[in-house]
C-alpha cells in the first residue's frame, strides 16, 4: 500500500482538548489521553512530510476559531476535533463548521459522524443492510420488564465514546442488574442506555482507509484482535483502558495482524468494507467486532474517528499493512484533500 505523496500545503492541524473533562483522571493519565498529544504527532509527522502546519485548538468561542483559521491562511484542516464544547455528541458540528467555511478536511463527515454516534442507529442501519450484530433494546427510561433478549446483556450509553461508562458491572445477568445499570448511565453520564446481548468470545477490529470513490475506494487493514490475558475481564472497559492503577490496566493486549484463520481474516475485511460503504466513510475509519462460540462475526460499533496516536491501532494497523507513521497521517491528508472543500 503506497501513499500518495502531497507536499507544501498549509494545514492546520484543528484538535479538542479534553482535559477539563476528566477530572476524576490522574493528571498524567489525562495529559496522555488529551489531544493536545496526538495534534503535536500529527504536526510532526505533517511537517516531516513536507507542510506548513501548526496547531489549532478548538475553543469554547467558535468565532475566534473561524478568525484564526482565515488569518492563519490555512488551505486545508486536519480534524481530530472529538468533543466541542466538551460533548461527543458535537463531534459532527467541528467538521459542519469546516464545509461552511469551504476548508478541505480529513477524516468523515458530519452524517458519517452523527450516524456513528448514536449507537442505536448505526445498529438499526446495520439490521436494515443484513450486517450482524447482537440483538439490542435502547433505554430511555427505567426498563418496566424484561428486555426479551439472551441474558448475559452489556449496558452501555447510547452516545458516548472511548469505552466512557462502561465497566465490569456492565455485563449484567439479571432484569435486577439491568435496571441498575441503566439507572447508573442516566444518573452519572445523563445518557439514555443501549442494551445488547454480550457475545462472549474473541474480539478483533478492523482499520478502514479511503474515500469510497473510485479513485481512492474503501481497503481495510490487516486485522487486530484484543487478546484477554486474564480470563476475569469480559470488555475493554475504560479503566482497563485509562486508569494505570486498576487491575485490569495493561490486560488486554492488542495483537496485530490478528492470528486469525484466513477465512476469519476474509470475512473481517468483507463486512468492515460493507460497514464503510453503508455509513459512506471517508479518509480513516475502525470497525469493532465480537466472534461467539460458534465463529460467527457480530460487529460492535464502527468508529467514524479511532484514534490514530502512533501508539495507537489506526497506526498498529498501518504499520502491519507497510504504512509507517508518517506514512499514515500523510495518507489521511491526501484523501481529504482528494475530496476538495465538501
Amino acid at each position: 500500500m503506497s501513499p500518495v505523496a502531497t507536499k507544501g500545503s498549509r494545514v492546520a492541524v484543528l484538535f479538542t482538548s479534553v482535559f477539563e473533562a476528566l477530572k476524576d483522571v490522574k493528571a498524567e493519565s489525562r495529559e496522555d489521553m488529551d489531544l493536545a498529544l496526538n495534534a503535536k504527532s500529527v504536526e510532526e509527522a505533517l511537517r516531516s512530510s513536507g507542510h506548513d502546519t501548526w496547531t489549532q485548538p478548538f475553543g469554547k468561542d467558535p468565532g475566534k476559531l473561524i478568525s484564526g483559521l482565515r488569518s492563519s491562511g490555512a488551505e486545508a484542516v486536519f480534524n481530530l476535533s472529538e468533543c466541542p464544547n466538551l460533548s461527543p455528541e458535537k463531534e459532527l458540528h467541528a467538521c459542519a463548521l469546516l464545509e461552511l467555511l469551504r476548508l478541505p478536511y480529513t477524516g468523515n463527515g458530519p452524517l458519517a459522524l452523527g450516524l456513528c454516534n448514536s449507537k442505536a442507529l448505526a445498529k438499526q442501519l446495520m439490521i436494515a443492510n443484513g450486517i450482524p450484530t447482537p440483538r439490542f433494546r435502547l433505554y430511555t427510561v427505567d426498563p418496566g420488564g424484561e428486555p426479551g433478549l439472551s441474558y448475559p446483556l452489556v449496558v452501555k450509553p447510547a452516545n458516548e465514546d472511548g469505552s466512557a461508562g462502561i465497566t465490569e458491572d456492565s455485563v449484567v445477568s439479571d432484569l435486577a442488574g439491568l435496571r441498575r445499570q441503566v439507572k447508573w448511565l442516566r444518573d452519572g453520564f445523563r445518557q439514555d442506555s443501549i442494551v445488547e446481548e454480550f457475545v462472549n468470545g474473541r474480539e478483533f477490529n478492523v482499520g478502514v482507509l479511503g474515500n469510497g470513490t473510485a479513485s481512492d475506494p474503501h481497503r481495510s487493514l490487516p486485522p487486530a484482535e484484543l487478546v484477554y490475558r486474564n480470563p476475569r475481564w469480559r470488555l475493554c472497559t475504560y479503566e482497563s483502558k485509562w486508569n494505570s492503577s486498576h487491575p485490569s490496566y495493561a490486560e488486554i493486549a492488542p495483537v496485530c495482524p490478528a492470528d486469525a484463520a484466513p477465512e476469519t481474516v476474509a470475512l473481517l475485511s468483507e463486512i468492515t468494507l460493507a460497514c464503510a460503504r453503508i455509513f459512506g466513510l471517508t479518509g480513516y475509519a475502525r470497525v469493532d467486532f465480537r466472534m461467539n462460540s460458534n465463529g460467527e462475526l457480530f460487529v460492535l460499533e464502527v468508529n467514524p474517528n479511532p484514534d490514530i496516536s502512533p501508539d495507537a491501532g489506526m497506526a498498529r494497523a498501518a504499520r502491519a499493512a507497510g504504512l509507517s507513521y508518517t506514512d499514515l497521517v500523510a495518507e489521511i491528508l491526501r484523501l481529504g484533500l482528494a475530496l476538495g472543500a465538501r
